[in-house]
């Protein structure tokens, strides 16, 4: 009968930490780029941030690749400032927006309109009321 000589390690010294870091650092770079959803890119890169850190501190203490946990924390991070580009943009542009349908709604003499008919169904269910 033979012995098994060979070693076995440990642990996985963070390597599946590492790629699901990873995966998830590419799935938000992807989810980053779709416009109204790239916000939800930085909860997954939270995540994978998270994690690729924690593989690269296992993998540094075991002396072990750290390839996986940095792609991860690259992807990651990159998603997160992908994210916060598209939440200031938004914001920036509902702003922007709302300030343009205000002043269009003024000068097109739209709301005078709308207070004056407000003003007569007033009156006039005032006086059905009586």
């Amino acid at each position: 009968m033979e012995q098994n000589t060979t070693p076995t390690p440990a642990g996985n010294n963070g390597k599946n930490l590492g790629i699901a870091g990873m995966i998830l650092g590419i799935i938000a770079i992807i989810v980053s780029f779709v416009p109204c959803f790239g916000w939800w890119a930085i909860v997954i890169a939270v995540v994978g941030l998270v994690l690729s850190a924690i593989s690269m501190s296992q993998a540094k203490k075991a002396n072990a690749p750290k390839g996986m946990a940095i792609a991860g924390l690259i992807c990651s991070a990159l998603a997160i400032i992908i994210g916060g580009i598209w939440i200031f943009v938004i914001a920036k542009a509902v702003t922007e927006g709302a300030e343009v349908f205000k002043e269009a709604m003024e000068h097109s003499g739209a709301m005078d309109s709308l207070t004056k008919a407000m003003d007569q169904l007033k009156d006039l269910t005032d006086t059905t009321t009586h």
